[in-house]
């Protein structure tokens, strides 16, 4: 073949390449967002990196349930949070349909699980054993509950009744979303007041106030499935939460066809607990908005979403 003529080949394919680049660009990578502090910061703050590398960035809110459907349809295209307790079922369940894609870990690990500030340690000093939460339960009490205490739990977990049954606990469950079992919390510790409560780590209570979870039997795969395990021989789910439980990302299966190199990018990213835990305190505890504290946390943590940059990707990119 003549030397021009491959020339022009050479070319043509280097500019059909360009342009199949330049389109992947053109379609938005949509992120999902979920009703906690620490994801949706974190996603406009990995989204405002993408955006800075020339993709187009589309942030759309889901419930946990919603996600996963959103997820295998091409609706949503990254979800950055993925938690073990709460979220493992489902994911697990649809990344063995390979319907969606399990895009990595994160360094940190995670537990989900009864919560209270360390103050009352003083008002119920065998805590945190979960032997102690009847023998306290008037503490947690409220004027609605009558004899019952009152523990708040988010819209996610969705056996924690049936743990209030098999622990047979004298309490009565509360369901808020994250935001208003925040705020509960900070009044609460504001003013010293009894509070328990669903936590999670990492979380911004663990760079803003001290406090404890309550030990329940460790976990145990046996838990929820052999009723003869644990102290509740009639029933299932007689445990804890995993205590170092995964927290991972989960992707679209078309995410690495169409934007190759922003998958290596969402490969990389691993979230420690400390980067977690900020991003949620920056919003929940420091009052600032969630565009705020994503701005912040890239500039606290750029030289580590930096080392995250694939070589396909400039080194240029969101302050």
């Amino acid at each position: 073949m003549p030397k021009a003529a491959c020339c022009i080949i050479l070319a043509l394919i280097f500019n059909y390449c360009f342009e199949a680049a330049a389109d992947q660009k053109r379609i938005p990578i949509k992120i999902a967002t979920n009703d906690w502090a620490s994801q949706i910061i974190l996603s406009y703050a990995i989204g405002s990196v993408l955006q800075n590398q020339g993709y187009i960035v589309k942030y759309q809110s889901t419930s946990l349930k919603q996600q996963w459907g959103g997820l295998r349809l091409g609706h949503l295209h990254l979800q950055l949070e993925v938690w073990q307790y709460s979220m493992a079922k489902d994911f697990n369940r649809m990344v063995a349909k390979n319907v969606i894609l399990d895009a990595g870990p994160h360094a940190a690990n995670t537990r989900e699980d009864w919560w209270y500030p360390s103050y009352i340690k003083k008002l119920c000093p065998e805590l945190p054993d979960w032997q102690a939460l009847n023998k306290c339960s008037q503490l947690f009490s409220t004027p609605q509950s009558g004899n019952k205490g009152v523990y708040y739990t988010g819209p996610w977990i969705s056996d924690e009744g049936i743990r209030i049954r098999v622990f047979k606990l004298n309490y009565r469950l509360i369901s808020l979303d994250a935001q208003s079992l925040n705020k509960r919390l900070i009044k609460a510790v504001h003013n010293k007041q009894p509070i328990i409560l669903l936590n999670w780590t990492p979380n911004w209570t663990d760079n803003r106030i001290k406090g404890e979870f309550v030990e329940f039997p460790e976990f145990s795969q046996q838990c929820i499935t052999d009723r003869s395990w644990g102290v509740n021989p009639t029933e299932i789910n007689d445990c804890g939460a995993p205590k170092k439980g995964w927290l991972k990302k989960a992707a679209n299966p078309s995410f690495p066809l169409n934007w190759p190199c922003a998958y290596q990018f969402i490969q990389n990213i691993s979230f420690t607990s400390d980067m977690i835990a900020e991003a949620a305190a920056l919003y929940e505890y420091d009052k600032f908005s969630y565009n705020e504290s994503a701005i912040k946390w890239l500039e606290k943590y750029k030289t580590s979403w930096q080392q995250w940059l694939p070589e396909c990707m400039t080194t240029s990119s969101s302050k």
